[in-house]
């Protein structure tokens, strides 16, 4: 694959040249102090962080989009079918799968992992066509992190920070206002090589400025390896940690709404107020966290204590998806959880409480 090297005024551009042509999405501001992936127009405010400026200087920060990139692949209130009844009283079922192109700017590397452990996701079992159609129809521009988005960053701690996988493009900073551009696939390639870009010719050393540049350590750390702590997750069930951390939770499910790796919706089906015949059905966002997500039919509530939720949320990022996909933590490590919630629980310390817990078994 190809190497390119030009400036963030040029990359921007370009940029707005393809938003142009199609959907293109990356980091706008939202409000005074968040940013959202959000479609890319002619007057949009984009921006790169200069590669010499510390993390309170960055124009955006990974952590700070409320919602991740990969939400555009599933998104809220989503169509799945349209429903109606012909004239032998039979139901026509038509599915709406969403084929445009799009493409994902600015995507940072913990997010690129999370999309990566959603396509593992969705393709499991009985695959997902409604977001595996978009996310066929997605190219994806990642850029890489130097330094840590916030207090909250914890990627390098989950083997996030250096995530390549499923980007089509991948951007490092480099000095004097450069971004280093490669091209990881076809896609890709095909993308840069009709931007017109001038060739880089010294990648090696290019990747080595950035890498000397990255922040070390890079964002906070647990008290032990990562598989050290997915196994004491593992192995914590009747803690006094889960009690610990709930007692100022409000089960707003903030924690689950901005995770990059929750992905359970609910269903309805609506029926046309004028002809009740037809109508469709959606899926919207859910969480584990909420009172009502574990009723089942007759009213009974399987988990109705706020602690026994919170241990099923932060069990499914550390200890039963790993386990079942075999691909590490299933949280990447972006702080949002912790940065989102009104009253600061964050699964970063409940993590390490939970591994303090386990080691101070006799």
């Amino acid at each position: 694959m190809r190497e390119f090297l030009a400036t963030r005024t040029a990359v921007l551009d370009w940029l707005r040249t393809l938003g142009q042509q199609g959907d293109v999405f990356f980091p706008q501001p939202m409000g005074e102090n968040s940013f959202n992936f959000d479609k890319v127009r002619k007057n949009s405010l984009l921006a790169f962080e200069d590669f010499d400026a510390g993390s309170k200087d960055k124009p955006f920060r990974a952590s700070t989009c409320v919602q991740p990139p990969g939400k555009r692949l599933s998104p809220n209130n989503e169509q799945i079918f349209r429903f109606s009844k012909n004239g032998n009283g039979e139901y026509q079922l038509t599915p709406t799968l969403d084929e445009r192109e799009r493409i994902l700017a600015g995507v940072r590397p913990c997010d690129l992992k999370a999309i990566h452990l959603m396509d593992r996701v969705n393709s499991d079992g009985i695959p997902d066509a409604h977001y595996l159609s978009r996310r066929q129809n997605t190219a994806i521009i990642a850029h890489d992190c130097l330094q840590p988005c916030d207090e909250h960053c914890f990627c390098d701690a989950t083997d996030s920070l250096h995530w390549r996988q499923g980007a089509d493009v991948f951007l490092t900073p480099q000095p004097e206002a450069q971004l280093l551009m490669e091209a990881l696939t076809e896609c890709g390639e095909q993308l840069l090589s009709a931007a017109g870009f001038p060739p880089c010719d010294d990648i090696e050393k290019r990747r080595a400025l950035a890498e000397e540049k990255r922040a070390k350590p890079f964002g906070r750390h647990f008290d032990a390896p990562l598989q050290q702590v997915i196994d004491a997750v593992s192995n914590s069930w009747e803690s006094p940690v889960w009690d610990k951390h709930v007692e100022r939770c409000f089960a707003c499910g903030t924690c689950n709404l901005v995770c990059p790796t929750c992905y359970c919706f609910d269903l309805q089906d609506d029926f046309n107020i004028g002809d009740p015949d037809s109508g469709q059905r959606t899926r919207s966002w859910d969480g584990c966290m909420l009172e009502e997500f574990a009723v089942v039919a007759g009213g009974h509530n399987f988990r109705p204590q706020l602690a026994a939720r919170q241990r099923h949320r932060i069990k499914r990022k550390l200890a039963y998806l790993p386990a079942r996909f075999g691909d590490g933590s299933f949280c990447v490590g972006c702080g949002r959880c912790g940065h989102q919630c009104t009253v600061d629980i964050d699964i970063f310390d409940i993590a390490n409480d939970l591994l303090a817990a386990t080691e101070a078994k006799p």
